[in-house]
């Protein structure tokens, strides 16, 4: 039988090292919130262990609301509160159905676009689990998780997948938060429990209590692989954030920039006599935040302390202290979670007296206003690292970017470990490149705090014919009316270049069907068009032999067969500007997948071979819309990636989406980069003026990011912020 299970209050905490003196006169205490919420959530007087209500498990922000949610237990209903400004509070109460009880309840969290929590219901026909998601924190839709008991305690969601996992070994997941799959670290069920999961840097991360206390990584949430550096007993706690994943257990600290190799660390407070314990940390309004505790007075006093590095930590502010307790009880304040919205921090957890004959639990919300904090001080954190090794074309020009988390910084690039002249930005361009430039080149970045020096990238030379370049961009999306059509655009040629460009244009819908693809496009139709005029068109392919061996040369997948369809033609383009219109014949409608491919054989290529500048996507985007690019050759690209909704309307564009996002994936479908509005963004306006792309119009809501990207298969997830929807251009653009 389980015992009621009670607010997570502070673990044995660990010693960091002293870096300044303490002063904490003005350091601001979290002001507790009168929330009225005692009728709807209190147990006053009733005994541990009988049906109650113990606190406040979790809270979280989004869509305009703070949610609070109660630990339910034998209760009729689930019960929760909301508030808009984290002190004026609604309770709320939504009843079961079927005879079903409450039991335990999981923090609440908002991921993508959507509240949601964790429960077990008991019932006289047994034990189940659900998922509870709410898009407005006000009424919540169930989904059955599992048959039996199942405490699921710590969950997260990439963009595309969300998982639970739980104190008795369980973890399941879901696409689609209605369909739950058992998801294991390990085959062993009940023989090990659950600490933490969070997802990062394009892994979820699981640390368990048991099997040497080990810490797993997982792309898919299938395949799990122990982080061999994270091990203790009793497990750990892992925290993602700005880049970076935390790992923490036992006596070990460990932080990783790629969530795939970590490092050892040492983090710093700001006094010798603070303690630091992760037990509830958080990761929000782009800080780490955790329990720091202040015994410089020999009385313990307990505070939360922020990080942006998890590596330098400062004081947010005390926690409130429980009042004075009446004469025969013990009152204690505990807290179980934080989150920030509107700029407030709110800290809640349960108000507990402690008495001979009874233990009451009470709701308990604080607030802090986020301008009473202190700001973080940190020391050079690098986001996003330097690559291992980077070809380049003799005469040509190469770029490193690093990317940093912290402000007022400096930087000196070296090669060969000596400091190079006049190279003291956060990016380093070399052009005109000679056999001098090849070596091993790093960046030390200083600011107040300290110093620290990159990986070093390994600079080699190649010749033109295997420069980095832009060589295919497909879009797989789906026909969903009579009427629906869309267009991809590619633009030719390059400075110095001259001649017809070889391509292979494609539009597949039967012969998707032969790959798993459901309900295909049954008979989709190309036009092509030199500027606006058209020039050709295919409707089924026939089996031409011509076709047939040009899509072999580029490795296209294989139509199933020549009676097919599909359409596709092998042509050669002396235009800049180029389109492809795909249709469905007939008004047909279903998933069909369009292609560019560049057919210039690698062994011919060089300096004047024409390239694909270009390759857009203009469609409704639905719920989404994935374009897949590859960069060719042995060299980096450097790309500006874009998704314009707004910035369409310029040029009477009807219906576009009214905020667009772009989420950047690599081969093994890790998100490298991500951008929601552009923000006037000094390097995409100098990136768009060098391609020629339209202005973005200042301060839209467009999305757009600039990356190098060393060879390889990529796609562009594109979405609308809160699930709105519209017409989008997707584009992506080689870069000089």
């Amino acid at each position: 039988m389980r015992t009621l299970q009670l607010p997570r209050f502070a673990a044995v905490a660990l010693v960091f090292a002293l870096t300044a003196s303490a002063t904490f006169a003005q350091t601001p205490t979290f002001t507790v919130v009168n929330h009225g919420l005692d009728a709807t959530f209190g147990n006053a007087g009733k005994a541990l262990g009988a049906p109650a209500v113990t606190g406040l498990q979790g809270v979280a922000y989004g869509a305009g609301l703070f949610v609070v949610i109660g630990n339910s237990t034998g209760e009729d209903g689930i019960r929760w509160a909301t508030s808009p400004d984290g002190t004026t509070w609604t309770g709320r109460t939504q009843a079961l159905t079927g005879g079903m009880k409450t039991f335990t309840n999981s923090r609440v969290r908002f991921l993508n676009g959507k509240f949601m929590f964790f429960t077990e219901h008991s019932a006289a026909s047994g034990a189940t689990a659900w998922c509870y998601t709410s898009a407005d924190g006000l009424t919540w839709t169930p989904a059955k998780v599992a048959d039996g008991r199942h405490r699921f305690e710590e969950f997260d969601a990439s963009p595309t997948l969300t998982v639970t996992s739980g104190t008795d070994g369980d973890q399941y997941s879901s696409t689609d938060l209605v369909t739950w799959k058992p998801s294991p670290v390990v085959s062993a069920g009940g023989l090990y429990s659950h600490n933490d999961i969070a997802f990062g840097n394009g892994r979820f991360f699981s640390s368990i209590n048991g099997f040497g206390g080990a810490t797993y990584s997982s792309t898919d949430a299938v395949t799990w692989t122990a982080i061999p550096a994270a091990t203790a007993p009793g497990g750990g706690r892992v925290e993602t954030g700005n880049g970076l994943v935390l790992l923490s257990g036992g006596t070990s600290r460990l932080r990783s920039t790629d969530g795939i190799t970590f490092t050892a660390y040492t983090p710093r407070t700001v006094a010798a006599t603070m303690l630091l314990s992760g037990n509830d940390g958080r990761f929000t309004n782009g800080r780490f935040i955790t329990n720091l505790t202040d015994i410089s007075t020999g009385v313990g006093r307990t505070l939360r302390g922020s990080s942006t590095d998890g590596l330098n930590w400062s004081v947010m502010g005390f926690e409130a202290s429980a009042p004075a307790s009446l004469p025969g009880t013990s009152r204690a304040y505990g807290y179980t979670d934080i989150t920030f919205g509107n700029g407030k921090y709110v800290l809640v957890g349960s108000d507990v007296t402690f008495a001979a004959a009874s233990t009451t639990f009470l709701p308990l919300i604080t607030v802090l206003d986020a301008s009473l904090v202190p700001t973080v001080p940190t020391a050079p954190v690098i986001t996003t690292p330097l690559p291992a090794t980077q070809n380049a074309v003799l005469g040509g020009s190469v770029t490193f970017t690093i990317a940093v988390a912290s402000t007022g910084n400096t930087y000196q690039w070296r090669r060969d470990n000596v400091a190079l002249t006049g190279a003291t930005g956060a990016t380093l361009t070399l052009n005109a490149i000679t056999a001098a430039n090849a070596g091993s080149y790093t960046v030390v970045i200083t600011n107040s705090i300290g110093s620290t020096t990159s990986t070093a990238v390994v600079l080699s030379l190649v010749t033109a014919s295997n420069v980095g370049r832009l060589i295919n961009l497909s879009v797989l999306t789906g026909l969903d009316s009579p009427t629906d059509e869309f267009t991809l655009g590619y633009v030719v040629g390059g400075a110095g270049t001259s001649g017809a460009k070889p391509l292979v244009l494609r539009a597949a819908g039967p012969s998707l069907g032969a790959l798993g693809v459901p309900g295909t496009l049954t008979d989709p139709k190309m036009e092509l068009f030199a500027g606006s005029t058209k020039t050709t068109e295919n409707d089924n392919w026939g089996g031409a032999a011509d076709i047939t061996a040009a899509m072999a040369a580029v490795g296209a997948f294989p139509y199933a067969g020549p009676t097919s369809r599909d359409a596709a033609a092998a042509t050669s383009i002396s235009t800049r500007d180029n389109s492809v219109r795909v249709t469905g014949v007939g008004g047909g409608t279903g998933a069909v997948i369009a292609e560019v491919y560049d057919a210039s054989p690698a062994a011919t290529f060089n300096a004047a071979t024409p390239r694909l500048l270009n390759v857009s996507v203009r469609k409704h985007l639905g719920t989404g819309l994935t374009a897949g690019f590859v960069v060719g050759g042995a060299t980096s690209a450097r790309v500006l990636i874009r998704v314009a909704g707004p910035g369409l309307a310029q040029f009477g564009v009807p219906g576009t989406v009214v905020d667009p996002q772009l989420a950047l994936f690599n081969a093994q479908s890790q998100q490298i980069a991500a951008n929601d509005n552009w923000n006037n963004a000094a390097d995409i306006t100098a990136a768009g003026t060098s391609v020629g792309a339209f202005a973005l119009p200042a301060n839209s809501r467009d999305a757009a990011l600039v990356a190098t990207l060393p060879p390889g298969n990529y796609s562009v997830r594109a979405t609308g912020v809160n699930s709105t929807t519209g017409v989008a251009l997707v584009e992506v653009y080689e870069l000089p």
